[in-house]
């Protein structure tokens, strides 16, 4: 078996079996030759990629709009619709903790397709959107209350099924094929975030950032920014536990951080690299994008709004 030189240089590996009279050629894997379009507009504040309106909202979001939206017909069927309260930061948080492999970690610092965001560093530092909204007990306890299972269990047949279909026809919950689309283009925007760090016109950048940084007295200031927080920062900060405080100390070096990532060029040339990246795919990936509307930014919207709207009111301090 052997790599041809031409494989290497275009990107199609070709491998050459011999054997059984004849050699077998597998092009293995596909080159990725398809254009995309981009479903967003640039945005550098929110990170903003050209697959992104092939991603379906939050799991734990849709599930609490479309609880929402079921109510008042599970109410009509005797079944107590109304769920407790909950908040759209606080569940985002809930999925992005539930799949730290493709949308986020520990930290914003190393999540696997952001760098820190400045909107997120103002109130956060390093540390993870707080989960506390979410109010997973109080949703899971009612959800699988001996009366409310009941009482779905003695409605007729197929009417409760029925209130949940409307509540997702009415959010555009409902089309086919969206976990799909979503995995791909999670998948493929995590892959380019990590081949961007390594682009040469990034790593050209990571010079100025570490001299830009050195003066906030970090004994163990790494190379790069995604190589923070450090060990030391884990340590001071509590960066290991999601419901931490946030010091006035985390949220200036945070601050700090996101500055010399733009003064020093990283940030700019980080987006650049990571979008370029995303606007060609390989036909099979292809073949699942084309199969769903590329409207999924507005659905998470509209499933954010409406959670606002009918949620009912949290406890005073949970945003």
């Amino acid at each position: 078996m052997r790599i041809t030189q031409r494989a290497a240089k275009t990107g199609t590996l070709v491998l050459v079996v011999a054997g059984l009279g004849g050699a077998v050629l597998h092009s293995l894997p596909e080159p990725a030759d398809h254009a995309v379009r981009p479903t967003a507009d640039r945005d550098l504040d929110t990170w903003s990629m050209p697959l992104d309106g092939y991603v379906g909202p939050a799991v734990d979001t849709m599930s609490y709009a479309e609880e929402l939206v079921a109510a008042p017909c599970l109410e009509r069927l005797g079944i107590d619709g109304a769920p407790p309260w909950a908040t759209v930061s606080g569940l985002r948080a809930l999925s992005e903790a539930d799949d730290s492999g493709v949308r986020g970690n520990v930290a914003p610092a190393l999540a696997t397709t952001k760098p820190l965001l400045p909107a997120l560093v103002e109130r956060r530092g390093y540390h993870a959107i707080s989960t506390i909204g979410a109010n997973v007990q109080a949703r899971r306890a009612w959800a699988n209350s001996p009366d409310r299972t009941a009482a779905i269990a003695a409605a007729p047949e197929g009417a409760v099924e029925a209130c949940w279909r409307h509540a997702r026809q009415a959010l555009g919950t409902n089309e086919r094929g969206v976990e799909q689309s979503t995995a791909v283009a999670e998948r493929l925007t995590a892959l380019a975030a990590a081949d961007a760090r390594q682009d040469p016109s990034v790593i050209a950048t990571t010079g100025g950032w570490h001299r830009c940084m050195s003066t906030a007295g970090l004994v163990d200031l790494p190379e790069t920014p995604s190589d923070l927080p450090s060990q030391s920062m884990l340590m001071d900060y509590g960066l290991n536990f999601r419901e931490g405080t946030i010091t006035d100390a985390e949220t200036a070096l945070a601050e700090h951080d996101v500055a010399c990532q733009e003064s020093s060029g990283y940030r700019r040339a980080l987006y650049d690299a990571q979008w370029s990246r995303l606007l060609h795919v390989t036909a099979s990936d292809a073949a699942v994008l084309d199969a769903v509307r590329p409207d999924q930014v507005a659905v998470a919207e509209r499933v954010a709004a409406t959670i606002e709207r009918l949620a009912p009111p949290a406890p005073e301090g949970v945003d």
